[in-house]
């Protein structure tokens, strides 16, 4: 009896000295807030934006960006932009397609184009409840969400303002 565990014993040393042994790293343990803040240098990277929209550049201008974290460990994410007032549909469609993959982070992300930069402001409620108010809801010409869990991608477009006009709703390949 003894004579077989000193050969399991034998056979096991052998094995683990015939495995290959690959350079060892070090891993040292990250807790949670390094993490996130690692996500958040990670994640303010301009969005890049291509050449063939270039001259939808001047009509929109980038205001503000504002995350809030999940209880799920990602993030939310709202921008906003200002626009000319008579950017059209096709322009801001073009745009948003263009820098939908500078858009790929976190759970939802959401562009609101605002027709004047000093009523650009965050809603009060969480950003994926968007704007309630009637003097926020005036000054907005367009929101881009994109729900980059399950692949939802929607340009809600309007003619005037999000109070009084009708939305206009294109898909964002």
């Amino acid at each position: 009896m003894n004579r077989k565990i000193n050969l399991i014993f034998l056979s096991i040393i052998l094995i683990f000295f015939s495995c290959k042994k690959e350079t060892d790293k070090v891993l040292q343990p990250i807790d949670s807030l390094t993490m996130l803040d690692l996500k958040s240098q990670e994640y303010n990277a301009e969005p890049q934006i291509s050449p063939e929209v270039a001259d939808v550049n001047s009509l929109i201008k980038k205001i503000d960006s504002k995350q809030e974290l999940r209880n799920d460990g990602n993030f939310n994410q709202m921008t906003l932009f200002e626009v000319n007032k008579e950017i059209s549909l096709e322009q801001l469609k073009d745009y948003c397609s263009s820098v939908k993959p500078s858009y790929t982070d976190g759970y939802f992300q959401i562009l609101v184009f605002f027709k004047k930069p000093n009523t650009a402001r965050f809603p009060d409620n969480p950003i994926t409840g968007i704007y309630m108010e009637e003097k926020d809801s005036k000054n907005i010409k367009a929101i881009y969400t994109i729900n980059n869990i399950n692949g939802y991608s929607k340009l809600n477009y309007y003619e005037k303002n999000n109070w009084e006009s009708l939305v206009q709703t294109v898909n964002i390949n």
